[in-house]
C-alpha cells in the first residue's frame, strides 16, 4: 500500500456551471472540481455560492382565470412607458406592468385575423406588431393610447409570408424577418421584400449592432432536414439592395443571435449531434462555440439579459450563459423552471425574468423570478478514488452560509458509476456555517460524486453552499 494512503477531494468555484461534456455523458469526470454533470434549478451566479434557483410567481391576471387565456410568444425586452411593456400571443396583444397582465375592456386586443402573434417593437410612439393569419400575414399598429390598425401593413405595402417575424428598431429603422426576405421600415417607408435571400430560406433573427444590421438566414429549415446558417451584415442605413458580408456555421441551424458588450453571441444546433446544441460567438466569418446543452434550439424571441448572463429556454428550462462579472469564466447552467412544459417568451424588461407557457391544453400563464424554488438539484463530476486499491471515504465537510429558519439541503454520495449511493445526510440548522459528516454507509468504491437536493429546503431561505472538502483513504480490496 502506499506509505500516504489518504486523499482529499476540494469542491468549490461553483461559478463554472456545467460541465463541458455534460451533454454527452452524465457521470462525466471532466471538468474541474467546481463543474457540475447534472443539474436542476440551480444558481451560480453569486461568486462562491451555490444555491437554489429562482422560483416563479404568476403575474396578476397573468393566467387563464385572468387574462392570459393562450401562449404569448413574444414580450418586448425593454419598457415602452413608465412601467409598461407589450407582448403578442396567439391571437392577441398584451399590455404588461412589472406585476399585472392588464385586464380592462380594451386589453388584451384581440387582432383581426391573427392566428400566430411573432413580434413587436416600437418606434416613433407607435408599436408595430407582427404576426401571422391563416394564410400570410400582417403588421399592425397601435398609437400607445387608444388606436389599433390591425392591417396597416398590408394596406401601406402588402402583405407579409406566413413566417416567423423577428423584428428591431433603431432610432427610426425597423428591420424584420418576413420567410425568405428582409423587410424594412425607413421612416414612413414599408417594405416587406428589400431583401430576398432566395426560395428556401427563412430570416430567423436580425439585431443592430456596430452601425449595420445582423441578420441571421436559415436554409433548408424543414422538419429534421440539415440546414445552413448564415449570418449577413447589412447597411445601417438599410437603404442599399447589396449585403456588406456573412459569416457561417456550415452545416448547422441558428436559433437567435444576442449582443453583449460589444460581442455577438449565437445559439445554435448540429443535427447530426446527439445533444448539439450550442452558445458561441462570433470572431469575424467564424463562430467559436463556447459551450454545449440539450433540449431544444430556442428561438428569438427566448432570450434576455440576467445579471450580465443572457437567459435563454430549452425545452421548457431556463438557461444562463455567460459570466456574471468579467473576471470569471464563461458559465452554463440550468438556473429556473420555465413554469409549465412548453414556454413562449422569456424577457426583463423591468430587470426581473418573466417567462410565458402552457400546459398544451387549458392551462396558461405569465410568470416572474420570485423566491427560491425547491426542486433544484446539483450533482458534481465524476472523481475516481481507485486503481491499484479502491478508496473510502472518512468524511465529508460543507461550508454554508448562515443557515435561516427551515434552510436545508441533503447530500449523498453516489459511487460506482452511480450505482452505489450512500446514506442521506441533512445540512441544515440556522446560524450554523460547518456541517461535519460520517457514517455513510459504503463499502470500498471506485469512483464518488457529490449529489445535493434542496427538495426538502426552503422557498424563503436558501440553504447556500461555499465549500465542501471529502476526506477518504485507500484500501486493500
Amino acid at each position: 500500500m502506499p506509505k500516504d494512503n489518504t486523499f482529499q477531494i476540494e469542491i468549490t468555484k461553483f461559478y463554472q456551471g456545467a460541465s463541458p461534456a455534460m451533454h454527452l455523458n452524465s457521470l462525466t469526470e471532466i471538468g474541474n472540481a467546481g463543474h457540475y454533470s447534472v443539474a436542476t434549478n440551480i444558481d451560480v451566479l453569486t461568486p462562491g455560492i451555490l444555491t437554489q434557483g429562482p422560483a416563479l410567481a404568476n403575474l396578476t391576471a397573468g393566467t387563464q382565470a385572468g387574462a392570459v387565456t393562450e401562449l404569448i410568444n413574444f414580450i418586448m425586452d425593454k419598457a415602452v412607458s413608465d412601467s409598461v411593456t407589450y407582448g403578442i400571443g396567439a391571437t392577441k396583444l398584451f399590455k404588461i406592468t412589472p406585476s399585472a397582465v392588464t385586464s380592462d375592456a380594451t386589453w388584451p386586443h384581440a387582432i383581426t385575423n391573427c392566428t400566430d402573434g411573432e413580434s413587436c417593437v416600437d418606434m416613433g410612439g407607435v408599436l408595430y406588431y407582427f404576426f401571422n393569419k391563416s394564410s400570410g400575414g400582417d403588421i399592425g399598429t397601435f398609437d400607445l393610447t387608444s388606436t389599433f390598425d390591425d392591417d396597416w401593413g398590408s394596406s401601406t405595402h402588402k402583405a407579409l409570408q406566413k413566417a416567423p417575424h423577428p423584428s428591431y428598431a433603431k432610432e427610426d429603422i425597423i428591420c424584420f424577418g418576413n420567410g425568405q426576405y428582409l423587410g424594412t421600415l425607413v421612416g414612413a417607408t414599408l417594405n416587406v421584400e428589400k431583401l430576398d435571400f432566395g426560395s428556401g430560406n427563412e430570416v430567423s433573427d436580425v439585431i443592430f449592432s456596430s452601425n449595420q444590421w445582423l441578420v441571421v438566414v436559415n436554409n433548408g429549415i424543414t422538419g429534421t432536414n440539415r440546414t445552413i446558417g448564415q449570418i449577413y451584415t447589412y447597411d445601417g442605413g438599410a437603404l442599399s439592395s447589396i449585403l456588406a458580408d456573412e459569416a457561417g456555421v456550415g452545416v448547422q441551424r441558428i436559433g437567435f443571435i444576442y449582443e453583449l458588450n460589444g460581442i455577438i453571441y449565437i445559439a445554435y444546433q448540429d443535427l447530426s449531434s446527439t445533444g448539439g446544441y450550442k452558445i458561441g460567438y462570433l470572431a469575424g466569418r467564424q463562430i467559436k462555440p463556447l459551450a454545449y446543452f440539450t433540449g431544444s434550439l430556442p428561438n428569438f424571441a427566448q432570450k434576455t439579459l440576467y445579471k450580465h448572463t443572457i437567459l435563454f429556454l430549452s425545452s421548457g428550462s431556463i438557461y444562463s450563459a455567460g459570466a456574471v462579472i468579467d473576471e470569471l469564466p464563461f458559465q452554463l447552467s440550468q438556473i429556473a423552471d420555465g413554469g409549465y412544459a412548453t414556454c413562449g417568451a422569456i424577457a426583463a424588461p423591468f430587470g426581473t425574468p418573466m417567462v410565458a407557457s402552457t400546459d398544451g391544453a387549458t392551462n396558461y400563464r405569465l410568470a416572474k423570478f420570485s423566491g427560491y424554488d425547491t426542486n433544484c438539484s446539483w450533482k458534481s463530476i465524476v472523481f475516481p478514488v481507485s486503481g491499484k486499491h479502491k478508496g473510502y471515504i472518512d468524511n465529508v465537510t460543507v461550508f454554508t452560509s448562515a443557515l435561516g429558519t427551515n434552510a436545508r439541503c441533503d447530500l449523498t454520495l453516489e459511487c460506482n458509476q452511480g450505482v452505489t449511493v450512500s446514506n442521506s445526510k441533512s445540512i441544515t440548522g440556522t446560524g450554523i456555517t460547518r456541517h461535519f459528516f460520517t457514517a455513510f454507509g459504503l463499502n470500498s468504491i471506485e469512483d464518488v460524486r457529490v449529489a445535493l437536493s434542496w427538495a426538502t429546503g426552503s422557498a424563503t431561505n436558501s440553504a447556500d453552499i461555499r465549500k465542501i472538502i471529502i476526506n477518504g483513504h485507500y484500501t486493500e480490496t
